[in-house]
């Protein structure tokens, strides 16, 4: 986690992005199911609530991968034993987008953004 930790901060301290406008998200759900034990890991929030080391590579990253063009599907027909399955869904003022992927299905950056979501569920769990 201190890998993670560290490139969080690094990704904060980057300038912020010109060339394309930023994202107005509203609201983020997250939730993993799955699992060996089966344990639920979910949370609903305002991006705006984070602190900053947090909503600003959640929100780069979502542009970047154009969250909205993905398939609402990403899971494989062949599944994982005691796979994670991760539901995803994005709000903004203009569109509304939910992408269902499993461990194996996962691209790269989709599974970077579950990192980051489990991250911010977890301590929002804490809380």
């Amino acid at each position: 986690m201190a890998v993670l930790d560290r490139c969080c901060v690094f990704l904060a301290r980057l300038p912020p992005k010109q060339d394309k406008e930023m994202i107005e998200i509203q609201q983020i759900k997250y939730e993993r199911t799955g699992g060996f034990a089966g344990i639920r890991l979910s949370a609903d929030f305002d991006p705006n609530d984070l602190p900053d080391e947090q909503i600003r590579p959640l929100l780069d990253l979502l542009e970047d991968m154009d969250f909205h063009e993905l398939p609402e599907q990403l899971t494989s027909e062949s599944s994982m034993p005691d796979q994670f399955t991760y539901q995803i869904t994005v709000k903004t003022k203009k569109w509304e987008h939910t992408v269902i992927a499993g461990d194996a299905s996962a691209p790269d950056k989709v599974q970077e953004l579950v990192r980051l979501l489990d991250r911010i569920a977890r301590t929002r769990r804490r809380q």
